[in-house]
């Protein structure tokens, strides 16, 4: 459970909600680099430390979705 946290990292993590609901239905490598970029902003913020929990879900969404960013250069 999170602790109060500011409106800026309740806003990104708003925006990162609609980027993954915008991702299943329009998925891209480039959308998921954008998913990457904000769980990575989210896991940097200072309110991060208010998160215990959610901490733990944001790194592992975070290793999810740099395998789908990352995966057709691989492919």
């Amino acid at each position: 459970m999170c602790l109060t946290v500011s409106k800026e990292f309740s806003y990104i993590a708003k925006w990162l909600e609609m980027l993954i609901s915008t991702y299943k239905s329009n998925p891209s490598s480039a959308l998921a680099k954008n998913i990457c970029f904000y769980l990575n902003k989210l896991l940097h913020h200072d309110d991060i430390n208010f998160c215990g929990e959610k901490r733990c879900e944001y790194i592992a969404m975070q290793r999810f979705w740099h395998w789908h960013a990352y995966q057709a250069k691989n492919s």
